[in-house]
């Protein structure tokens, strides 16, 4: 059985909204300890509803972007 690995700040994940609609995003760190994911397309945040999507935590901040997209996570 494979194990699952939670994903970490640089890694990048593929977020889809609709089967034809997806940003690939990247993890980041933001200095007060606040992680967010970055589109790396527009180089822009994740938003919701005109707000930056931000967490204190990875586990954190993937339960927020999971309620609006399905989350895949592109291995190297």
């Amino acid at each position: 059985m494979k194990q699952l690995k939670l994903p970490d700040v640089g890694d990048h994940l593929l977020l889809k909204i609709e089967s034809q609609f997806s940003h690939e995003v990247i993890l980041t760190s933001l200095d007060d300890d606040e992680y967010c994911a970055i589109d790396l397309k527009t180089s822009e945040g994740i938003t919701c509803e005109d707000e930056l999507v931000c967490c204190d935590s990875i586990p954190e901040l993937l339960g927020e972007i999971q309620k609006h997209c399905d989350i895949y996570f592109m291995e190297d």
